[in-house]
């Protein structure tokens, strides 16, 4: 039953495979040059925080498109992202601790 507001699915899956794209720069960023390292390590360590660039508009514009359901998905996507990133950060600078 296809009520066209669109598939949380969907919209996960956009999320997913921008931040597939989003890594996949990172690498070409880290093999191109040694000193894109630190460009890097922005894409690859923060990518919770640097997908806001791309999510956002694309959530605004599945709301202005009639698409709520969409929208809803690439949020939820985007959060879980962010939750892992969080997680991943924390317990690799728990384990590199002195304490």
């Amino acid at each position: 039953m296809d009520d066209g507001k669109g598939s949380i699915i969907a919209g996960m899956a956009i999320c997913w495979l921008l931040n597939i794209a989003q890594l996949g720069v990172g690498w070409l960023l880290l093999v191109a040059d040694i000193r894109m390292l630190p460009a890097y390590y922005v894409l690859v360590g923060a990518i919770g925080l640097v997908q806001v660039g791309y999510v956002v508009p694309l959530w605004r514009l599945l709301r202005r498109k009639a698409k709520p359901t969409t929208a809803k998905g690439l949020l939820i996507a985007a959060i879980l992202t962010l939750i892992a990133n969080v997680v991943l950060v924390a317990l690799t600078y728990l384990r590199h601790s002195p304490i």
